[in-house]
């Protein structure tokens, strides 16, 4: 009796492990989780488990084109010397002569004439920028200095033509050769769940050099990335079918003219760099295009809309008004 009183007076103390202690420093958080569970402890119960967003960056190619402006193409119709190309008074203040078309822009002759000049400043920008942050930046380059913009359509149009015989393919081990990763994100879905027609006929117009940019990127890093824009005016065949071979847009026989603006790009940093397609230019002054509505031919007749009629009241039987007195 007396004995198991004196028992109770004493306890046994777990002292920590030193040597454990310091196992669990040196332990990866994978391991130490799994002694933690073996123990019956989650140490995440709490915790809101971590998602992983991974995506693929690279350093050989920009993901936007770097300047986008396409100087204007022929006359600008804000321009007050084309408006009033015909009577010179009219430049000389005199509102009286102004045409009617003019009024309906709600623009003053002095705001006209502003934007004509910068219109102007614009286009002289644009002409600096082609030189000393294009053409000359990559004559600087090992490899590119005998870089040319009269000599480069040629290679553009090659690039263009089997980029596309190689998205017709399916063929990733040239489109990666041939398009960027950029362009491969646009264009591929166009072929996983479909197929694509394409043919070029002919050159309406030959091929030039409308832009020409360089830029490091990151900024301050001597990445160089260069990147053309280069003027197609071209007969082209282009169709497009669904997965189950059915015509989305265009035809395989009729050819169409097509206005393009494409941007090529070139990793200049690298000596083993190559002109790649890159993306598409939509100047600001090209009038946009109407989608065209997805049409289907429908050869059952139970799959047609059915038009409907209106019922008549009463179940088809007509209501007898009463009579009045």
């Amino acid at each position: 009796m007396l004995q198991r009183l004196r028992a109770k007076k004493n306890f046994n103390i777990e002292l920590p492990d030193d040597d454990m202690e310091e196992k669990k420093q040196r332990m990866s958080p994978l391991d130490l989780r799994l002694i933690l569970l073996k123990k019956g402890i989650n140490p995440y119960r709490d915790v809101t488990p971590q998602t992983w967003k991974e995506f693929q960056v690279t350093f050989s190619s920009c993901y936007q084109v770097m300047d986008p402006f396409v100087p204007r193409e022929g006359p600008s119709p804000d321009n007050p010397y084309t408006i009033f190309q015909k009577n010179p008074l009219k430049l000389l203040g005199f509102p009286f002569l102004l045409p009617p078309e003019f009024y309906e822009k709600k623009q003053s002759l002095e705001y006209a004439l502003l934007r004509a000049e910068q219109g102007r400043f614009t286009a002289y920008q644009h002409k600096y920028f082609n030189h000393k942050h294009g053409v000359k930046r990559i004559r600087k380059r090992k490899g590119f200095e005998n870089f040319s913009i009269k000599t480069f359509p040629a290679t553009a149009d090659e690039v263009y033509v089997e980029a596309h015989k190689a998205l017709m393919a399916r063929d990733k081990t040239a489109l990666q050769k041939y398009i960027t990763e950029t362009a491969f994100g646009k264009m591929w879905p166009d072929v996983e769940r479909g197929s694509v027609i394409w043919e070029l006929t002919k050159h309406i117009e030959p091929s030039r050099v409308v832009s020409v940019r360089c830029a490091d990127f990151p900024h301050q890093s001597g990445n160089d990335i260069a990147q053309v824009i280069v003027r197609m005016y071209t007969m082209q065949k282009i169709a497009l079918y669904d997965r189950f071979g059915r015509l989305i847009l265009g035809t395989e026989h009729e050819e169409k003219p097509v206005l393009e603006y494409v941007v090529f790009e070139n990793h200049i940093a690298s000596f083993d760099g190559v002109w790649r397609l890159h993306d598409k230019v939509y100047p600001e002054w090209v009038k946009p295009k109407q989608v065209l509505p997805r049409r289907t031919k429908v050869t059952q007749e139970h799959l047609r809309l059915q038009t409907r009629q209106p019922l008549k009241l009463g179940g088809g039987r007509e209501l007898q008004l009463p009579e009045e007195n």
